[in-house]
Formats: structure tokens, C-alpha cells, sequence
């Protein structure tokens, strides 16, 4: 009896371990993510996710192919660090002013020079959802971070105003995936 408790412990604690380090990346309603890209006229090849359950750290910016249903690109993501920054708690708003990172769906826009020349250009975000309808008038893009953020060995990267500031070889592929698409990209945000 003695043993079989300690082999039940021993497999719960392994299931534990596998959820915590493995976590599924894909969110459990991307089916309904392609319902409302195929209903609303947005791209049903690719869309872009952000798992911002996740720590800055990890790669947490994906390009999703729903052709192949599997994640194809994989990036780090700051995150806005707004008014009253907590390194424990990512808080999310709609607010402007707020420099914090808002969740929901995202229209992925036009490339554009930024006014800050250290990330060159960003591609314009128009929210969809209540919970980021003021991403546009926020100023809210994709960008570049810096070079580090392919690898940054650090468990939190720099934070952001409320920008998505991924690797230059996400925004590589962003650039790749709307050209291949006639419709709009759509990212969604969520926690």
C-alpha cells in the first residue's frame, strides 16, 4: 500500500511538472477564433496570439496556421507595464493613458514608420472587442523590441506602453503571412 502512494504521488506530481513547464499554447476556443475570421472576412489561413498567462520571459507571441492547426512561429512579447507597474501582476486596460496592454481582438493594419526611430516601424492595431476598442487612438502596434528579444535570458523582458514589441523575426513573418493573405491578419489577445 506503502508503494502504490508514492507511485500515486510520484505520477501526480509528474502531471503537475508536465502542465506547468508544457502548457498548451493554443487557446481552447480556436475554433471559434476561425468561426469569427471566416464569418467577419478576416484571413482563415493564419491568425497571430498572444498568451499573456504566460511570463514576458517565454515566447508567448505565436503565428498560427489553422491550415496546418499547429503554431508555426514562436516570439517573445513585452507587455504594457502601465501607471502602477507590479512585476507580480499583469493588469490589462482600455484606458487611455493607462500604458498597460489590453486583451481581445485585433484588426493587424498597414506598416508604418513609428515616431520613436529606435523600433523603426510597427504595424497599427484597430481594437475589436470592448476590452481594446481604443487601440488606435492609444497608439497601439506590433513592433520590434531590440535584438535581444529573440533570446533574452532574463525570466521578464522590458515592458512596454501597451505595444505588442516582439522579435525582428516575428515581425519577418508577419510581414511574410499579409503578404500571402488577401484578407486581413487578426491577433487575439488573451489571458
Amino acid at each position: 500500500m506503502k508503494k502504490f502512494l508514492i507511485a500515486l504521488c510520484c505520477l501526480f506530481i509528474t502531471v503537475f511538472v508536465i502542465k506547468l513547464f508544457i502548457p498548451n499554447d493554443v487557446p481552447s476556443d480556436i475554433s471559434e477564433i476561425y468561426d469569427y475570421c471566416k464569418d467577419e472576412g478576416y484571413s482563415t489561413e493564419y491568425c497571430l496570439l498572444t498568451d499573456f498567462s504566460k511570463p514576458s520571459g517565454i515566447k508567448r507571441f505565436y503565428v498560427y496556421s489553422f491550415k496546418e492547426n499547429k503554431i508555426i512561429h514562436k516570439s517573445l512579447c513585452a507587455h504594457g507595464l502601465g501607471r502602477n507597474y507590479n512585476i507580480f501582476k499583469t493588469k490589462f486596460s482600455n484606458e487611455n493613458g493607462s500604458y498597460y496592454s489590453s486583451l481581445g481582438k485585433y484588426e493587424v493594419g498597414r506598416l508604418r514608420k513609428m515616431k520613436n526611430l529606435k523600433f523603426g516601424k510597427g504595424y497599427d492595431l484597430f481594437g475589436l472587442d470592448s476590452t481594446n476598442s481604443n487601440a488606435k487612438e492609444r497608439g497601439i502596434l506590433i513592433h520590434n523590441g531590440n535584438p535581444e528579444f529573440e533570446t533574452f535570458p532574463l525570466p521578464c523582458l522590458p515592458v512596454s506602453k501597451g505595444c505588442f514589441a516582439v522579435s525582428n523575426s516575428m515581425m519577418k513573418h508577419i510581414e511574410n503571412i499579409k503578404k500571402q493573405s488577401d484578407k486581413p491578419i487578426l491577433l487575439y489577445a488573451y489571458n
